[in-house]
């Protein structure tokens, strides 16, 4: 089993950073960290995780609904005014489309489709949720974000919460993840399941799509970090000796990282 010291990475591929950079920045309340030769890092003041945005050009294909992040607000209230406020500045931001608020399974939330050609979600999660024992519906902060943090919206993003995967198979995929990846198994309902490194919050939620039509492009990974190079090239010797779980494995130009697509034709890079 790999040992990674964290899941530090998510990857998006968009078809002009000009254009989804400002949706990200201005209406999810990330910042810019990085950016040069068509890619961008990017991250939540309440999260460590990074999402890396790469620029893949005009024909860049549109990722299905079950690829895609989300952000958490506090209160449910503010799904409404999210709702209201991107309705009203659509045309500003090239979004194609948002959902009217909906509920289902204690959350709240609302999707929004951006011109990169990809989804974004902003979910409120009720506490009873938590109290119940959903890991994940937990705050996923320790200093909430204040209205002039994000000021003029009507909602505030308090966290970059999670990323979504389509699977085959919910529970086999769900092992591979726990018992090859080292990654935890924070619950999960009737359909989905979610997955997490054990010292952070945010996660995965992989869902079955046994008939996908759109599998991911490289681009589009997380990121498994080890602790030093050389737990890079066991990493490497480990999941070559699992053929039969992978779909592929790209060995980089160096010793500190590599791609692996597995069964579900997911990515992920290890590197350390």
């Amino acid at each position: 089993m790999l040992e990674p010291v964290g899941l530090t990475h998510g990857h998006y591929e968009c078809r002009s950073l000009d254009e989804t950079l400002p949706v990200l920045t201005d209406l999810l309340a990330m910042t810019v960290l990085e950016r040069k030769n068509g890619q961008a890092i990017l991250k939540h003041p309440n999260t460590a995780w990074r999402l890396v945005v790469h620029e893949g050009g005009p024909d860049a294909p549109d990722k299905p609904h079950n690829n895609h992040y989300g952000v958490r607000v506090a209160n449910p209230r503010e799904i409404d005014a999210a709702w209201s406020y991107l309705e009203a500045h659509k045309a500003r931001y090239g979004i194609k489309r948002v959902t009217k608020p909906h509920a289902t399974h204690y959350a709240r939330s609302i999707y929004l489709s951006e011109p990169g050609g990809n989804t974004l979600e902003i979910e409120y999660y009720e506490p009873q949720a938590a109290a119940e024992g959903r890991l994940i519906a937990a705050p996923h902060w320790d200093r909430p974000l204040a209205e002039r943090d994000f000021p003029g919206r009507g909602y505030v993003p308090q966290a970059l919460t999670h990323g979504t995967l389509e699977c085959h198979d919910k529970d086999a995929s769900a092992a591979f993840y726990r018992d090859v990846l080292g990654l935890q198994i924070a619950g999960g309902g009737r359909i989905s399941v979610y997955v997490k490194h054990p010292s952070t919050p945010w996660y995965l939620v992989v869902l079955p799509m046994p008939k996908r039509k759109k599998p991911l492009r490289p681009v589009n990974r997380f990121t498994l970090t080890m602790a030093s190079a050389h737990d890079v090239e066991e990493a490497h010797r480990e999941l070559g000796s699992r053929a039969t779980e992978l779909q592929a494995i790209e060995r980089g130009e160096s010793c500190t990282s590599f791609l692996f697509a597995d069964l579900d034709r997911n990515w992920w890079e290890v590197r350390a």
